[in-house]
């Protein structure tokens, strides 16, 4: 008899190895494709990565919000209304997820190196915006530049590249 009364049918060992392998499979999921989320669009993970920079030091100012904007439209060619839905769905899409993984890892895959580059461009013309560098945002960068799979010079050409697209101080 096991513990509860009930008839045993294998060695305790057996029944702990194999409950313990149902409760892994229930937490981790069965590994079919039905049950995994599909990577999500690259116009997302963009919208993903700059709405993190702009939001990384807890401040979302006005120029943080204006820079995407002006971003995204230029970037895809989006209307004012389709900027919004994106930065909508965007932001769905984000609640959804627990970190920014699997936004930079759609866009690790996707992009060339030079796509890659350019969205640092953008990034650090998001954390410019507001004309601080924090150091959470600074932190974030770099974190960026090992999700996305670039080399620390490529990071550094793109703060500079972004820099140099500064309005000048008057």
């Amino acid at each position: 008899m096991g513990a509860l009364g009930q008839p045993s049918k294998a060695p305790a060992g057996d029944l702990f190895t194999s409950g313990m392998i149902a409760q892994l499979k229930r937490l981790l999921g069965s590994g079919d494709t039905a049950d995994t989320q599909a990577p999500p669009d690259l116009r997302v993970a963009t919208c993903a990565v700059l709405l993190e920079a702009a939001e990384s030091d807890q401040d979302f100012p006005p120029e943080e919000r204006e820079t995407i904007v002006s971003l995204l439209r230029k970037e895809y060619g989006l209307s004012p209304d389709e900027v919004e839905s994106l930065i909508l769905e965007t932001q769905r899409e984000r609640a959804r997820a627990t970190d920014l993984w699997p936004f930079t890892n759609a866009i690790s895959r996707a992009y060339t190196p030079e796509q890659k580059r350019a969205l640092l461009v953008m990034v650090w013309r998001v954390i410019f915006a507001d004309g601080r560098l924090d150091p959470y945002e600074d932190q974030l960068a770099h974190r960026l530049e090992r999700l996305i799979g670039v080399n620390h010079s490529v990071l550094m050409e793109a703060k500079q590249l972004a820099r140099d697209q500064l309005p000048a101080a008057t």
